[in-house]
């Protein structure tokens, strides 16, 4: 059986905690079903995925993604009014400093504990991992790719890391690339965020049209044969 730890909401209080969280939706979900990581928690990221999981948990689960139509904006200005220090893993090394130069403008009283671009092997993995403990960072914030992402900050985790971890996906590089927000207003209000992005990144077509209503078929028929057990943290 496999078990699937949800968070049902954010809350600032989970910046205290010594945990990895990720995000699932029907697309990344793929990952969850090859390699289950068994220390991390996940919102459910998408409105689909967080309909579908209050539906078959009878409990009210949010969308939550780390971007900022969700919770960035909140871990980032919480970390700033806070004191905390935050550590940054992802994307190329021009899109992650443009992505930090942006950062410093828009969070002026941020410490940034540390950054690495998102391109390493296994070894350059744990000097990275070492080099995030040393930096005393409080938040870790991790954009890999789904699998790796969860893998490397749980690894951090045990290496001693002593904060909490967040994966981001394609955040760092989305915001890089972005003339303002990466999502304009009135794309975020009207929920057509999967559809937006198709427009801007191609590449993703087939995650949407494809992947989605593939891995929503196999998760539905794992949870009707109770293969997957969910447990919701409110």
């Amino acid at each position: 059986m496999v078990k699937l730890e949800l968070v049902g909401h954010y809350s600032p209080k989970l910046l205290e905690a010594n945990q990895a969280y990720s995000f699932i939706n029907f697309a990344s979900i793929s990952s969850f079903f090859e390699q289950t990581p068994s220390t991390v928690a996940y919102f459910c990221d998408g409105m689909l995925m967080s309909t579908f999981m209050s539906r078959v948990t009878g409990k009210s689960i949010g969308r939550v993604s780390f971007d900022f139509t969700s919770i960035a904006d909140l871990v980032l200005g919480s970390a700033e009014q806070l004191g905390k220090h935050v550590y940054f893993v992802g994307a190329r090394q021009a899109e992650l400093d443009l992505f930090i130069s942006k950062i410093k403008a828009r969070y002026p009283r941020l410490t940034i504990a540390g950054q690495h671009n998102g391109y390493f092997d296994a070894s350059q993995a744990r000097t990275i991992q070492a080099d995030i403990c040393r930096s005393e960072a409080n938040i870790l914030i991790v954009g890999l790719g789904a699998g790796l992402q969860e893998q490397f900050e749980q690894d951090a985790l045990r290496a001693g890391f002593s904060g909490v971890a967040f994966t981001c996906g394609g955040f760092i590089r989305q915001e890089a690339m972005a003339t303002r927000d990466y999502y304009p207003a009135v794309i975020d209000r009207l929920h057509l965020r999967a559809f937006y992005r198709m427009y801007r990144e191609p590449h993703t077509i087939k995650r949407y049209l494809i992947d989605y209503p593939n891995n929503f078929v196999h998760l539905l028929a794992l949870v009707a044969s109770r293969k997957v057990a969910i447990s919701v943290e409110e």
